[in-house]
This record gives C-alpha cells, sequence and structure tokens, in this order.
C-alpha cells in the first residue's frame, strides 16, 4: 500500500542490532576522533546512553538497542525520556544536536565505502517502488554476488521521517529509516518536521489508515488533460501528508500520460468495455492451456498491480487501481 510498509520481522529486527550495535558502542565509549573536529561524549552523557560505558564489554545496553529497533511511538517516548536527563546534566556535559549526529554515526554507517550494511537493509525491506509517492522504482541492484562495494550498484536512499538533524538520537533507528526515492527523499519532504499526530507514518498501522482515494477530474488549465486529486478527509493524517510530500502537485503531472490513456479508452469504448477484455485475455488463455490468473491478466494490461499488498511492487499501482476501480473495470 502506497504510504505504508509492512513491519520488519523479529528476525530483521534482531539482524539489524547485531550490526549496529558494537560499533555504536565504540563511538559512545572512544567518541569520533577522525572527524573535524573529533567528537567526545562527555563521562555524564556516556552513563545516559550507555551506563556501564567504562566497563570493557559493557552489558547494559538495552537503551541503545531500543534505540535502534524500537517501533516510531517507543522512539519518541525513549527520545524525550534521554533528552531530559541529558537537561538535568551540567551545561558543560550536555551533548548538542550535532555532536549526537556523529556519535549515532549514520553517515558513516550507510555510506561508509563498503555500502555493506545500506544494502543489506535495502534488500531486507525488499521494496521496488518509493513507498511515499509510489512512481518511482528504487530498485536494489548489485553485480555479482554483492560481497565487494565494486558490485554494489544503486539501492533506495532512505529517509529518516524524524530528520536526523533535529532527532539525532532517532538517526540509526530501523523505523525511522524510510526507503524513498531521490526525488521525495531531497526535493520534496528533506528535514521537514513531521508527528506521529500530523502525518502518516508507513510502519504505524492503525485501522483505516492510509485512506486517501486517486480521483480524475477535467483539467481547467489548458496544458493538462485531466486532473488527478488524491482525495481524503479534511484535516485528516492523510491530507496532511498529501499536502506535505507535494503528491496533488506531482501527480497531476500524470494527467497527460496515464491517466490520459485509461481516460481514452473510458470515451472511445462502450461501457465495460475494459472488464471484458480482461475477461476474455483470461478465457482465451485458459482455452489455450494457460494458467493465468486475474491478478496476471491485469498487470499484463495494466502494468501496475490489483492487491493493494502489492502496490509498492510496481509504479502508479495505487492511481490505476483507484480510477480503473471508478470505471468499473475492477
Amino acid at each position: 500500500m502506497m504510504l505504508k510498509l509492512e513491519k520488519p520481522s523479529q528476525k530483521v529486527r534482531d539482524d539489524y542490532a547485531r550490526k549496529l550495535l558494537p560499533a555504536l558502542i565504540k563511538r559512545i565509549k572512544n567518541g569520533v576522533p577522525y572527524e573535524n573536529p573529533a567528537t567526545q561524549l562527555s563521562a555524564n552523557a556516556k552513563a545516559v546512553l550507555l551506563p556501564d560505558w567504562n566497563l570493557d564489554k559493557p552489558k547494559e545496553t538495552d537503551r541503545l538497542k531500543n534505540l535502534l529497533v524500537s517501533e516510531p511511538a517507543e522512539l519518541v517516548r525513549l527520545e524525550k525520556e534521554i533528552k531530559d536527563e541529558f537537561d538535568l546534566l551540567p551545561e558543560a556535559d550536555r551533548p548538542n544536536e550535532g555532536d549526537l549526529v556523529t556519535i549515532m554515526g549514520y553517515t558513516s554507517v550507510f555510506d561508509s565505502p563498503s555500502k555493506s550494511k545500506a544494502y543489506w537493509l535495502a534488500k531486507a525491506v525488499g521494496k521496488n517502488i518509493c513507498v511515499y509517492c509510489n512512481r518511482q522504482y528504487i530498485f536494489t541492484v548489485e553485480r555479482g554476488d554483492g560481497n565487494v562495494a565494486e558490485d554494489r550498484i544503486v539501492r533506495p536512499v532512505f529517509d529518516h521521517w524524524f530528520p536526523k538533524i533535529t532527532h539525532p538520537l532517532l538517526s540509526l533507528s530501523l523505523f525511522n529509516l524510510i526507503p524513498s526515492c531521490h526525488i521525495c527523499n531531497s526535493s520534496v519532504k528533506g528535514s521537514d518536521e513531521y508527528t506521529l499526530d500530523t502525518h502518516i507514518h508507513p510502519y504505524v498501522h492503525e485501522d483505516g489508515h492510509p485512506d486517501f482515494t486517486f480521483k480524475v477530474a477535467a483539467a481547467a488549465k489548458k496544458e493538462l488533460l485531466w486532473e488527478v486529486i488524491l482525495d481524503a478527509a479534511p484535516r485528516s493524517k492523510e491530507e496532511k501528508t498529501i499536502h506535505d510530500l507535494c503528491l496533488n502537485e506531482i501527480y497531476s503531472m500524470h494527467g497527460t500520460t496515464e491517466v490520459n490513456d485509461l481516460m481514452e479508452f473510458k470515451h472511445k469504448y462502450p461501457t465495460g468495455y475494459l472488464k471484458q477484455l480482461m475477461q476474455d485475455v483470461l478465457k482465451k488463455a485458459v482455452d489455450n492451456g494457460q494458467m493465468l490468473t486475474l491478478e496476471e491478466v491485469y498487470r499484463m494490461l495494466f502494468g501496475v498491480e490489483l492487491k493493494e499488498e502489492k502496490f509498492l511492487n510496481r509504479p502508479l499501482s495505487k492511481m490505476k487501481h483507484d480510477i480503473l476501480h471508478e470505471m468499473g473495470v475492477i
């Protein structure tokens, strides 16, 4: 579903913590000396994040692990708890946001020369299409077995739903890393501040949400044939999310392309033609001994996915589904 992601399995969460926790502990204990300037937390700040940081092998790591793998509502609670404890420290001991960004180490982890953890996570999430816009492919592509950096070609970018600049403690959080395209991540959303009370979070699954529908109307602007609107309840999380991701403006550009093609069918052929075409293709396939499903025929004819849970496999699946449903094809 557009704007909705399956939650990572417990195995993925455990593997994520196993891969990232040791280096995070090391950065908290020893700082990041290779940065310019070098970054080091005060002893008191270290103790907030890692109570037994001065031991050779700290065992009280639950708080750090929870920062890595907790779900969004718990992350908000945990972040506030840690910030409150930082505020109780002497002013000289309190880390600033820049220090925390460096210590948490998103850049060193996900932009490392090996690229291994970024590609591992992209494959673990396993989505082909941008979660925000459902328009752009975000394939993870490797050459050969992908075991060396040179074999890693392209992957989705990970948007920080809670921006890492203002929420550095959450910059490595699994549930804060949303696989997206470069347009949504950099040009549209950027570091805008979203909250769980005002916006749709892809990993927060509330009954009935996200709830919005693509609708088509004749465009008032001469340069567009059709106007595409994402219809959501007024003052809802969906409406706010759609507005802030500029999805109406972005999807308006499809009025002259994919949407126009569908509307041409609607106006040039009899009512029910496309639905009958689907049924005819399905019947001929069966007559020829081919075991095609309705889902496969739909994909062949329209180039998108029929089932909601597969909308993130092919671009524009949500838009075409809603328009074809309105046309009575599905």
